[in-house]
């Protein structure tokens, strides 16, 4: 039996265009926006960060309580054969703290600044949440493709193989060149199992970063290719948007309002107590009842909470420090992040795909020339190779552009 030349440019033309590969069984889709909502939902760590905005929730209604005030039922003169009635004095009193000086309310403000420290923490993690799960969906996006090239490239390349075995048998080709073949298949085979190895690795990294427990096989939807870039923002509003410089300012003022607590406790603490006392007078058949009133005053002499009031101050400088090497470090990661998402674009625009195009031109070439002799096998099969190699490098700088756009969003502080 003879193959026609024609038939051969066909199979060999397979080798080159990449078909889409379906998965054998049913198998759960996920978009970037659905793994993102399910982290959000279900990540342990995040839940337990907003338990801390529950607590600080606590604390801030109990400072706004109001001291409990103190009864006290004293009796005085007991003696051994006296009448409890008649003979023993009895005194009742009840104090109240009185909180007027200022420190309730400044409480209350230490433990508002607190929650919303608190919640500015919760954003924060949940911020670092989502751009880890973006990250690595990206990751697992181009690992997906990249298992989908090697696994069509695999079974079309097969096709190159019973071709070849079927010239060999009528005696077209030397043994030898079915022996290449067959050694290409091969290290395409080896090449296609790491793949497939990596798209595991990958897509266990995004269900762990989702908090998943359930590894189960998922097939990521999102297309690589993206639709539009991002218009940059001004370096004010990230300033203004980033939860790690609002975090850093909320610290700063649970700082402020602490300082102002720690100076308003050194004021004296007040005490008022009201109170019964019934008197039994000497050879008195009745008692004389009698009413009492105290207030009683610390005296700030010695300890006017000077260590306290110091720490405080310093604390408060302290954040103003981070404040301003958050807002540093801000400024740098979101025009690190805007120069990377330009390279990674015009790296894609100007080179990756101009490669791409160029290798493909020089396989179909290869190609036509080896079907109608003009070249020899070791030639062709350089040059599929050229042009896998191509496909997967602009697969690869398609994640990578994908992750500094991602990269982009986090540093103007998009949650979403």
């Amino acid at each position: 039996m003879t193959l026609e030349p024609r038939f051969f440019k066909e199979v060999t033309l397979l080798v080159v265009g990449f078909g889409v590969f379906t998965p054998c069984r049913a198998q759960s889709r996920l978009s970037v926006a659905d793994a993102v909502m399910a982290a959000v939902q279900s990540r342990p760590s995040l839940q337990a960060q907003a338990e801390e905005v529950h607590a600080a929730e606590g604390l801030r209604r109990h400072a706004g309580l109001f001291p409990n005030p103190e009864f006290q039922f004293q009796n005085e003169n007991l003696r051994p054969g006296q009448t409890y009635t008649r003979d023993v004095d009895t005194l009742a009193l009840l104090s109240q703290p009185l909180d007027i000086l200022g420190k309730r309310k400044q409480r209350i403000a230490v433990a508002e600044e607190s929650r919303s420290r608190a919640q500015s923490d919760y954003q924060l993690a949940r911020w670092q949440i989502i751009q880890r799960v973006k990250l690595a969906y990206w990751e697992a996006r181009g690992a997906q493709e990249i298992r989908r090239l090697w696994t069509t490239t695999v079974g079309n390349f097969q096709q190159t193989i019973d071709y070849h075995a079927a010239r060999l048998s009528v005696g077209a080709i030397p043994e030898q060149d079915l022996l290449r073949v067959r050694l290409e298949g091969e290290r395409l085979r080896v090449s296609a199992d790491l793949a497939a190895l990596a798209a595991t690795r990958t897509r266990i990294d995004l269900l762990r970063a989702m908090g998943r427990t359930d590894f189960e096989e998922i097939v990521l939807t999102e297309p690589l290719e993206a639709a539009s870039t991002l218009t940059p923002s001004g370096i004010e509003q990230v300033l203004a948007r980033r939860v790690e410089i609002l975090a850093a300012r909320a610290a700063l003022r649970q700082a402020e309002a602490n300082a102002k607590l720690q100076e308003v406790s050194a004021r004296p603490d007040l005490n008022l107590t009201l109170g019964y006392k019934r008197t039994q007078l000497p050879d008195a058949l009745s008692g004389v009842n009698t009413a009492l009133a105290s207030l009683r005053i610390t005296l700030p002499v010695s300890d006017r909470n000077q260590g306290n009031r110091a720490a405080a101050e310093a604390e408060v400088r302290r954040q103003r420090h981070l404040l301003a090497a958050a807002e540093a470090e801000v400024r740098a990661d979101y025009f690190a992040a805007l120069q990377e998402s330009e390279f990674r674009r015009r790296e894609l625009s100007d080179t990756l795909e101009p490669l791409r195009q160029h290798a493909e031109e020089i396989t179909r070439i290869s190609a036509a020339a080896y079907a109608e002799g003009g070249t020899d096998l070791l030639r062709l099969l350089d040059a599929q190779r050229v042009g896998l190699e191509a496909e997967l490098a602009r697969t690869q700088g398609l994640v990578e552009y994908r992750q500094s756009l991602a990269r982009l969003e986090s540093a103007e502080g998009v949650d979403q």
